[in-house]
């Protein structure tokens, strides 16, 4: 039993070695950056210079591209050829040639976009369909003298519209002891 357990302890050892090796290679495999060069920058706002989180980069040549990490910073391999466009929710989409960076730093490139605004027009809510059917209820109203006033119950028999009182606290102990004639100058005891 002893040999089969090293047999097929041998036949793994060997599978894994063969998938280390086919890994390396592929790691060592520098076709895919081939006549490409390496580049590092940030995706900053343009007014607060803050970073610009998961913003989008494509790389317009070829249809492929990467999102930035949570700080708006990117590496990536390009050719002088490319076209990049640096895009994100809620800002301008940015184009650059390769071939216009200095070549000082592709290293630090700080990319900045702009806000999209979108301006809407004013707009004026009514609780009817239309001006001019609020005009004509407020006529009608107006017409069969239905004012109402909030926080005062409509009177039930008569046309007229109470008036709101408003007192302080003194005025309504002073009208209090005035009827008890405390407060009356000619008041005898």
């Amino acid at each position: 039993m002893t040999s089969v357990q090293n047999i097929v302890k041998m036949i793994i050892l060997t599978a894994v070695l063969a998938l280390w090796s086919l890994a390396l290679n592929a790691q060592l495999n520098y076709d895919y950056t081939k006549g490409k060069f390496l580049i590092k920058g940030t995706v900053v706002d343009l007014h607060t210079h803050a970073p610009v989180p998961l913003a989008n980069i494509k790389i317009v040549n070829s249809g492929r591209g990467l999102t930035c990490d949570n700080e708006g910073n990117f590496t990536l391999y390009v050719s002088k050829s490319d076209t990049l466009a640096f895009s994100s929710t809620g800002y301008i989409t940015k184009v650059f040639h390769v071939v216009n960076f200095d070549s000082t730093k592709y290293y630090t490139l700080q990319i900045e976009l702009l806000h999209d605004f979108i301006k809407l027009k004013e707009v004026t809510i009514y609780p009817y369909k239309d001006l001019d059917e609020f005009k004509k209820a407020f006529v009608d109203a107006k017409d069969q003298n239905k004012v109402v006033i909030p926080g005062i119950a409509p009177p039930k028999y008569s046309n007229k519209i109470p008036k709101a009182k408003f007192t302080n606290p003194i005025s309504y102990l002073y009208e209090k002891l005035k009827k008890k004639g405390a407060a009356n100058p000619d008041f005898k005891p």
